[in-house]
């Protein structure tokens, strides 16, 4: 049975990523649907932040990137 101090721990890790990604995806498809291509570009802009910032903050420790998974 996993160890839900641990999940909870990773969660908490990833909560910025996640909602940034989550903003992205709201302002991309506003934008979309309000016909305003450079919203469209500011939602994709935040959705490559998020994972551009995962990658790097979770790839200098030497790990897999990603949380609770040792590298190998």
């Amino acid at each position: 049975m996993p160890d839900l101090l641990a999940i909870a721990r990773n969660l908490s890790e990833l909560a910025p990523y996640l909602i940034v990604l989550a903003l992205g995806f709201l302002v991309g498809a506003w934008g979309q649907s309000a016909r305003a291509p450079l919203v469209v570009i500011l939602g994709l802009l935040m959705i490559l932040l998020a994972v551009g910032a995962f990658i790097v903050e979770h790839s200098s420790g030497g790990g897999s990137g990603v949380p609770g998974v040792p590298g190998g």
